[in-house]
């Protein structure tokens, strides 16, 4: 099980479909999210099967497609279920944001979700999104930008700057490469790091997880 998280139009539905080489998932072009429900997709990486968790758009507005409380209390409530010991455990944490991320924001999430529900026992992992024209590489932005989160405390096991625009026939050879190796570094990021892992009753005290603060 691979939960994705993050905030309202940070690409977290269309990484899935990056990784699924194909729509499955719906997406939106705004800040505005589409996806009101967790959902999960069963997708194949190299004769491996995953389940992908689309979680509901964290940070929107109370005129938003879900209220930035019930969208916390939503992906609170996944994870409890998914820590819960009769379940198949979490493998991977995956915290989708855009390249404009305020990295405050970014380090709230990381604290409540990462540090205090799953209390560091779950691998997790940075994906950046909005890429597609970064200079000179995509990854040029976490060479500048990583540093911040590190200042910050927050630690993940690996990263991948992507763009997860789809290609069409108007899409410029140097853009269609950049594509191509998103695609290729989002299924390495989950190859790599994604593990093996059950919850233990005894290390969590389920029933009285606190709001995101």
């Amino acid at each position: 099980n691979i939960v994705i998280f993050g905030e309202s139009g940070s690409g977290k539905s269309s990484v899935i479909n990056a990784l699924a080489q194909k729509q499955v998932a719906a997406t939106s072009d705004g800040a505005t999210g589409c996806t009101a429900c967790n959902q999960k997709y069963e997708v194949d990486l190299s004769g491996e099967r995953f389940i992908l968790f689309d979680t509901v758009g964290l940070n929107e507005g109370t005129a938003g497609t879900v209220p930035a409380a019930e969208a916390e209390a939503k992906l609170n409530s996944l994870l409890r279920d998914l820590m819960n010991p009769e379940s198949d455990g979490i493998g991977l944490l995956v915290h989708c944001v855009c390249s404009r991320v305020k990295v405050s924001r970014a380090l709230r999430y990381y604290d409540h979700f990462y540090s205090v529900i799953c209390q560091k026992k779950v691998p997790i992992v940075i994906i950046i999104t909005g890429l597609e024209y970064q200079e000179p590489t995509m990854d040029s932005w976490w060479d500048t930008k990583g540093k911040e989160f590190k200042r910050c405390g927050m630690l993940f096991e690996d990263h991948a700057c992507v763009t997860t625009l789809c290609e069409d026939s108007a899409t410029s050879d140097v853009l269609t490469q950049r594509i191509t190796e998103s695609g290729k570094n989002l299924r390495k990021l989950i190859l790599n790091n994604c593990l093996e892992w059950a919850a233990d009753a005894n290390q969590f005290n389920l029933s009285c997880m606190p709001p995101c603060s």
